[in-house]
């Protein structure tokens, strides 16, 4: 009895490629997916025109989360459009993550109480969360302990030991040492106290 070859995976590809209803449903997927892009970027205009009106050029706000030039003159549109919640989530999200850096700390009210009465979207919990990591100060890191302890906020609270970490003083060194018998934190507190 002869033993059948393996395909390998050029050949799967390319009968994959040939099958019909695998054409027709990876068509459908993309097109679902051009369908979403279309209508985050009409939900986005206003904030990608606010931002054009004082010389911040982007498609999408996505653009300066992923950017390393300093857009810190954004941040009062960035914090002011992020609580308007007629924007789907997903911006939002985008916007709190453009929010996660050290300048836009004096927007830390907004974004700690937006992240306290946000529960039911996890993305834009999980944006925010960034945003307190990127954002807290030793003035603040009292408050993000406080919210890392509440477990309302779920698998989020990892980020903000993000937080400490970058924090790098006693204080937050101190806190996440407070977080390595935690059932749910301790794992990632330690890992981010070693080399501290």
């Amino acid at each position: 009895m002869s033993k059948r070859k393996p395909k390998s995976a050029d050949e799967f590809m390319k009968e994959l490629e040939a099958d019909p209803e695998h054409r027709a449903a990876q068509a459908e997927q993309e097109s679902e997916l051009a369908e979403q892009e279309e209508r985050y970027a009409e939900a986005e205009a206003p904030l990608v025109r606010a931002l054009a009106d004082i010389e911040v050029e982007v498609k999408s706000v996505w653009d300066l989360v992923n950017t390393s030039d300093d857009y810190s003159v954004a941040i009062p549109v960035l914090e002011e459009h992020l609580k308007d919640d007629s924007y789907p989530d997903r911006i939002r999200e985008g916007i709190a993550r453009s929010l996660s850096f050290r300048k836009a700390a004096p927007g830390w009210p907004t974004i700690v109480n937006l992240y306290r009465s946000t529960t039911e979207s996890f993305d834009l919990q999980q944006g925010l969360a960034v945003a307190m990591a990127g954002t807290v100060t030793d003035e603040t890191v009292d408050e993000l302990v406080a919210e890392a302890r509440c477990e309302e906020h779920g698998e989020s609270r990892v980020l903000l030991l993000l937080g400490l970490k970058r924090l790098r003083s006693a204080a937050a060194k101190e806190a996440l040492e407070s977080f390595v018998d935690d059932p749910d934190l301790g794992e990632n507190a330690t890992k981010q106290l070693k080399g501290w």
